[in-house]
């Protein structure tokens, strides 16, 4: 049995004894865990915070779905913190408190975070040495780390889960979709073995994420005792969607559409970067389909942003490549990252003005993590779609499965999709090309409101676009340069649009951090 909570709603005052009659973690004395606000400093505790703390201080399981950047981090590390689950040293590598998380970049901001918090933390990913691996996890009493190397280290009797008391599943859809939980399975199935033979005491798990498929549900049913469910300011379902299918999001950002051509995608893109970078800080993330692409898209953006250093990410860089770029991105040295959906999930950046989808994502799953990228933690945002009529097919599937505070304003050219041109997941349409592998050509906008006007115009306000009146137009782009570098000469358009005031949210940290450190950077997809 799951119960559920959303924001705002009264819990009943025997909602924190568990029906199960099951050894339950134990709570901490008032005098201990009361005083837990302390860990957020003079912030206010965000809705998801508010909500999860109180209630895995009480022993419980928890499931929170909240969106993107809402602070799910601290709501599941403060109550161990407080309980002084994870604090102190221990011998070996026999963690208290257990953290699985998709990818490396995820595992590595949530040990600092947890550092940050007074805690003994170290990680266990793939891309460093197993000298490595033991020098940052021996002795520590919180462990996060990604699924595969986290099996193999206890297949091999490295990793020991006698001492563990907290198990925490990060991202758990983010686990699903890159095949992972299958391992997640086998890594709880030895921590309650392990942990209750050594303790007698049931292993406490809590579970956050931003969806809640079927799949997700099917663990918790298995490994979690009556788990509370936590969910913060849902969005609407999706018609003929489970309705237990949450998908959160950035709805506080404003969300865009433009219609432009496989030729002008890239002056589009650049254009509108150039344009959210007008003034100092912040960054851009243009989310690209394939590997291949984000090199080529990086390289060519460079050229065509003088003064910017334009930053790829995907899967087959090594670690030490991928922590570079995210302290470039992170000091403000490069303010564009091109990527592949490896950072849909996780990266948390201090301020991204604007995210480019230059590719329509896969799914609407996908779409909701990439745009909650940016209008993370109550700052504003742009979440802009470049629609070329090859992926017109793909945009109408992912449009369907998105809640209604994500969708751009509808246009009439969406509808128009010529099967015969559609492109198939990962190939391109005819010549075999990608988007933007021409040069020439025009594109057309349409935005929120309608709007048109010269391209890269805007209102210099989190990256979000402006335009004239009228309905529908055409501006002309200032590079003139496609994706192989040949003059296209092309039009792209600019959207105007309204700002959306909804925060989704509320106040507090949203970004998972304490005190006046700077974002950590958070990772994609990658297999560990």
């Amino acid at each position: 049995m799951t119960r559920t909570r959303t924001l705002d709603r009264p819990r009943p005052q025997n909602d924190a004894q568990p029906q199960q009659q099951q050894a339950q973690p134990a709570a901490q004395s008032n005098t201990q865990t009361g005083d837990w606000h302390r860990y957020l400093g003079e912030r206010t505790p965000t809705p998801v915070q508010a909500g999860a703390i109180p209630a895995l201080l009480s022993g419980r399981d928890v499931i929170t779905t909240a969106r993107t950047g809402s602070g799910k981090t601290l709501a599941f590390l403060i109550p161990a913190a407080a309980r002084g689950i994870g604090m102190n040293p221990v011998r070996g590598i026999r963690p208290e408190v257990l953290v699985v998380t998709p990818t490396r970049e995820l595992a590595v901001q949530i040990r600092d975070v947890a550092r940050e918090l007074g805690m003994t933390a170290g990680r266990i990913t793939g891309g460093i040495t197993p000298g490595q691996t033991r020098s940052e996890a021996t002795g520590k009493g919180l462990i996060s780390g990604t699924p595969g190397r986290l099996k193999d280290l206890i297949a091999r009797r490295e990793l020991n889960l006698a001492g563990l008391r907290y198990v925490v599943l990060d991202e758990a859809d983010e686990l699903l979709s890159l095949g992972f939980l299958k391992d997640v399975g086998e890594i709880l199935r030895s921590a309650q073995s392990q942990s209750q033979a050594q303790t007698g005491q049931r292993l406490q798990i809590a579970m956050a994420s931003a969806t809640f498929p079927s799949e997700i549900r099917g663990v918790a049913q298995q490994f979690m005792v009556n788990p509370e469910r936590i969910d913060i300011a849902p969005a609407a379902r999706a018609e003929n969607g489970n309705q237990d299918d949450i998908l959160g999001g950035a709805t506080g950002a404003t969300h865009l559409l433009i219609h432009t051509t496989r030729d002008d995608v890239m002056d589009v893109a650049a254009e509108q970067a150039r344009e959210a970078l007008r003034a100092p800080g912040g960054c851009v993330v243009i989310f690209s389909r394939t590997k291949s692409l984000v090199k080529r898209r990086a390289e060519r953006l460079e050229q065509m942003m003088p003064g910017e250093i334009v930053s790829p990410l995907q899967g087959n860089m090594d670690q030490k490549k991928r922590e570079r770029t995210m302290d470039l991105l992170r000091e403000g040295k490069s303010r564009v990252l091109v990527a592949t959906d490896i950072a849909g999930r996780g990266i948390d950046l201090p301020e991204v003005r604007l995210v480019i989808h230059m590719d329509v994502a896969q799914t609407a799953e996908d779409h909701v993590h990439r745009s909650g990228r940016t209008a993370r933690a109550g700052r504003p945002g742009v979440n802009l779609v470049l629609l070329i009529p090859e992926q017109r097919g793909l945009w109408q599937t992912v449009r369907r499965g998105l809640p209604p505070a994500l969708h751009p304003p509808l246009t009439t050219q969406e509808a128009q999709v010529d099967r015969g041109i559609q492109e198939k997941q990962g190939r391109g349409s005819g010549n075999g090309l990608m988007p933007g592998e021409s040069g020439g050509g025009r594109g057309r906008s349409q935005g929120q409101g309608g709007g048109g006007g010269r391209g890269g115009q805007g209102s210099g306000q989190g990256g979000q676009p402006r335009g004239q009146s009228q309905g529908q137009s055409q501006g002309r782009g200032q590079t003139g340069h496609s994706d192989r570098g040949q003059s296209s000469g092309g039009r792209a358009a600019q959207p105007s649009g309204q700002r959306r005031s909804e925060s989704g949210g509320g106040a507090g940290t949203g970004a998972g951090r304490v005190g006046p450190q700077p974002a950590r950077g958070r990772g994609g997809r990658g297999r560990s």
